[in-house]
């Protein structure tokens, strides 16, 4: 039995001092009652109330998972407690932005939209945790896989079936409207729209470019990227993957500048980093790299760095922690730890019961624990990878957990 010093234990409501200091600090907790106490314009005036959402002293987190029939929960990280969240249908693949996901149907032609109630606001100097009632938003027109990156006012949605890509207003979706603000079109690739300040970073085939918030292209403001195959947003700006390299993108004075970030060395098709993963908001990312091992890029320091490991990897994701580790999973089913400098350093038994376990399992990382599912056991194993890869908790899930997100962070 794996021991659970991760146990459950019930999130903890602001203290009416804590309340009392952060209002006197202009942040306040999201109750109304005490919002607009503190300001007679009403709560809304307030920073940090969120209509209809509970705010808490910790992150809300949360393992949200379907079924390949869409059957949908989430298991509480703090409580323990499950919360089915609905269903939304056979299901092909499901992305998330740390509170919404969005499951594309099986056939293809529809996105569903599921509000897990939980989410964090990093401001920076602070960061917000919420609480609401989960439910299902509803449902848009949709062909093939989708992307997903949001900012705190929006969230964009990138097709690379179809090239085809839509913004949404992120306040109206969390109050449950599906309110579309722009919509941008280019050729079927492996592309990216993802908010930067004001604007978007999205992408041709061959090239990255700004739009602005109508999803119109900004004069001159381009940069060459061959073969764009994805890209994510980090702490310092958005990440895009090229044949030869990277395409960085920061946003300073209300202006976008490109960054070409070469690779160290030359690098096959087949060895280059096409599918970037991180720990949310850190600068660092990694990317399998073919059999070689995985690429961590470090999008502060603008370096890449190959990272051989013993076996092939299927997925890679960027901790970023004091050590900058990187959690893996391996084409055995074995999740490993690793250390750019010294490599392996510590691995899990086997996993994956059955093949199509290792097509499906994926790895989550915050900033303690890894998860990873194993839909033919239905279960979730909590992972601590600072501490040997120990298997802290086994949790089980009401349903095969065919995909799986962490949320509320």
């Amino acid at each position: 039995m794996p021991r659970t010093d991760r146990a459950p234990r019930r999130a903890s409501r602001l203290a009416p001092a804590f309340v009392l200091a952060l209002l006197s600090a202009g942040c306040a907790a999201g109750d109304p009652a005490a919002a607009e106490a503190a300001d007679p314009a009403g709560p809304e005036a307030v920073h940090g109330f969120v209509a209809g959402a509970e705010e808490l002293t910790e992150a809300q987190l949360r393992l949200s998972y379907l079924d390949r029939a869409g059957t949908t929960s989430s298991l509480d990280l703090l409580t323990g407690e499950e919360v089915p969240l609905g269903s939304v249908g056979p299901t092909a693949s499901v992305v998330s932005d740390g509170r919404f996901l969005f499951a594309a149907s099986e056939p293809a032609g529809r996105l569903t939209v599921v509000d897990s109630g939980t989410w964090t606001v990093d401001h920076g100097d602070h960061t917000h945790y919420y609480r609401a009632e989960p439910r299902v938003v509803g449902t848009l027109d949709w062909a093939g896989d989708v992307r997903v990156a949001s900012s705190e006012q929006v969230t964009a949605l990138f097709s690379p079936d179809t090239g085809a890509g839509i913004v949404l207003d992120r306040l109206a979706l969390g109050q449950g409207e599906l309110r579309e603000t722009a919509s941008t079109t280019s050729a079927p690739h492996d592309g990216v729209l993802v908010p930067l300040g004001s604007s978007f970073v999205s992408s041709t085939g061959d090239e990255v470019l700004v739009l602005d918030a109508s999803g119109r292209p900004v004069a001159g403001a381009s940069a060459p990227c061959p073969d764009v195959q994805g890209g994510v947003g980090t702490r310092v700006g958005v990440v895009v993957s090229c044949a030869d390299g990277a395409v960085l993108a920061t946003e300073a004075d209300g202006q976008v500048v490109f960054e070409f970030l070469p690779y160290p060395e030359p690098v096959d098709p087949a060895d280059r980093a096409t599918s970037f993963a991180q720990r949310p908001g850190r600068p660092a990312v990694a990317a399998v790299s073919g059999d070689r091992g995985l690429w961590l890029l470090d999008s502060r320091a603008r370096s890449w760095q190959l990272v051989p490991t013993p076996s092939p990897l299927l997925h890679a994701v960027a901790v970023d922690d004091d050590r900058d580790r990187v959690v893996a999973l391996d084409d055995a089913g074995r999740v490993l730890v690793i250390d750019p400098e010294t490599g392996v350093t510590a691995a899990t038994d086997v996993l994956a019961g059955t093949p199509e376990d290792l097509a499906a399992m994926t790895v989550e990382v915050d900033a303690d624990r890894a998860y990873v599912n194993v839909p033919s056991a239905q279960v979730v194993h909590e992972i601590d990878y600072a501490d040997g890869a120990r298997v802290a908790r086994t949790l089980p899930t009401a349903v095969p957990a065919a995909f799986l997100a962490e949320t509320g962070r």
